[in-house]
């Protein structure tokens, strides 16, 4: 990919890179052509990462391209197998519960633009109703933050809600591809059958259930497992496990060279919305490379209504599993303080 020109910008001892476009190559929604940029390198306390829009995709995937600490500076978080292979935080899916075409991989084309904040290291996806199969609009923002944070949050409103079928709900998937990790299990506080107590779970997504395809998904204590038309074309990513379950809306994975990544959410479950873990292992065994990935689910989607969540990710040196519990517990109480200011 060529660019012109690369523009940094110095903020507040983080640095920001730039890729500005050429006018005609100017994506469609929001902004002009001199505010989006095809992609961003930040640096930020010990991250790097790149950000890209949509504009190769899916080629090359929107989101986190490459995520990287100086810990161990040459390893990246997200698979290196090939470009279209490395994603982060990825906009994958929109799923309804009846059949339809745009069930699958949706957000990964048409225009999603990337516009930067230059007082900030952070960056802001932008989706336009009229870009999605779902009259779906979107924004999804990416804030690094020292030492070794990406805060981010999705928002979005359904323009159209009869797209959505009589079911009504709206499955939104994200992926994280990983390159090589220490276990590819899914490691989260939960219970391991009703009326269990809490305690850690090694959640690693075994077959059983009819519609299983190399992975599967994790649900809270207080989710419903979600009902499906019989000759639903993407069912993989609806079906959840009855059990385990987690108390509690983060994950942990071991990753290789020593690294952890860490997810973690602002909710967990209401009437309205609720979060979803996913663990799918298409790689393994030949690679150790899982995909961690998450749903946001909206039970009910309602014309012009405003949905969304927060959330941190870690990627940092393992140093025990109480310190992923007290990364979280903090992250927790930052939320709560800033909703009370």
């Amino acid at each position: 990919m060529m660019f012109r020109k690369r523009v940094l910008f110095a903020v507040a001892g983080m640095f920001l890179f730039a890729n500005p476009l050429r006018a005609q190559d100017s994506p469609r929604a929001g902004g002009s052509s001199r505010d989006s940029v095809r992609s961003l390198e930040i640096q930020s306390g010990a991250l790097s990462l790149i950000l890209r829009d949509n504009s190769d995709s899916p080629r090359t995937l929107s989101g986190i391209d490459s995520l990287k600490n100086s810990a161990v500076p040459g390893f990246d978080a997200y698979d290196p197998d090939a470009i279209g292979a490395s994603a982060g935080l990825n906009f994958e899916h929109v799923i309804g519960g009846h059949r339809n075409p745009a069930n699958s991989f949706t957000p990964r084309h048409g225009v999603y633009t990337l516009f930067p904040d230059r007082e900030r290291s952070s960056a802001t996806l932008v989706r336009k109703s009229g870009d999605s199969p779902w009259a779906l609009s979107s924004t999804f923002k990416y804030t690094a933050q020292p030492p070794h944070y990406v805060d981010f949050e999705f928002a979005c409103q359904a323009m159209d809600v009869k797209r959505f079928g009589d079911r009504g709900y709206a499955v939104l998937f994200f992926a994280n591809y990983m390159n090589d990790v220490m276990d590819p299990a899914l490691h989260f506080r939960g219970i391991e059958s009703a009326g269990a107590e809490e305690q850690w779970i090694r959640a690693e997504a075994p077959s059983g259930h009819q519609d299983f395809n190399k992975g599967g998904t994790y649900r809270s204590l207080h989710a419903d497992d979600l009902e499906y038309d019989d000759d639903h074309n993407f069912k993989l990513n609806l079906w959840s496990y009855d059990y385990p379950r987690f108390a509690h809306p983060f994950y942990y994975g071991r990753a290789a060279s020593g690294m952890v990544l860490i997810l973690m959410f602002n909710k967990i479950w209401s009437e309205t919305d609720e979060i979803r873990f996913s663990l799918f292992k298409f790689k393994l065994p030949k690679f150790q490379r899982p995909a961690w990935d998450f749903q946001y689910v909206i039970h009910r989607v309602e014309t012009e209504k405003k949905y969304g969540f927060k959330g941190r990710m870690v990627w940092k040196t393992f140093i025990s599993e109480r310190d992923c519990w007290d990364e979280y517990k903090l992250w927790q109480k930052l939320v709560s303080s800033n909703q009370s200011d």
